[in-house]
């Protein structure tokens, strides 16, 4: 079977869908995600002539999804529900509570994280970076890098720890 003389090896072909995973990871959104490798990709080969390493892909994934992240905060809109007068009846909140068992999904808790806790959680346990190789491919601290994961990891377990206690308002039939 013949290739395209520009077709992608194998190893840029894994390297494209590690840099998708990663991408998934940080945007929850697959088209999303698809944007940034593909974005990221053109970037790295119009400098690099060629998709250079597997943390300069992932780093260039990361600048463009937060740098996307800057500009939807810059551009905000107010629903024109908001501009009205408020009701000055008091309302009691309705707890919110998990009606879908004892265990949430993995993919529902790492998007209640903050985006840099959910990438870290995702470098270290997925693809297996240390906090060492995150420290260096983030330009921190590794101790801050500690903390991010630790952070994370409590933040997940208090969520699971939430799906785990049941409702004291409901009623047994």
């Amino acid at each position: 079977m013949k290739t395209p003389k520009d077709a992608p090896s194998a190893d840029e072909r894994e390297l494209m869908q590690a840099g998708y995973r990663f991408a998934l990871s940080l945007s929850h959104d697959a088209h999303e995600a698809e944007d940034l490798v593909q974005q990221a990709c053109f970037r790295v080969i119009s400098k690099k002539g060629r998709l250079a390493s597997r943390a300069y892909l992932l780093t260039t994934i990361r600048n463009l999804f937060y740098d996307a992240m800057r500009r939807r905060k810059l551009i905000t809109f107010e629903p024109i529900d908001a501009l009205q007068e408020p009701s000055r009846e008091f309302e009691a909140p309705i707890p919110h509570r998990d009606h879908f068992g004892a265990k949430m999904d993995l993919e529902v808790q790492l998007s209640r994280l903050e985006p840099e806790e959910r990438e870290a959680i995702y470098l270290n346990y997925i693809e297996g970076y240390t906090a060492a190789e995150l420290a260096n491919m983030w330009s921190r601290p590794r101790s801050t890098i500690l903390n991010i994961l630790s952070r994370a990891k409590a933040r997940l377990a208090a969520f699971e720890d939430k799906a785990q206690d049941p409702s004291p308002h409901q009623s047994t039939n």
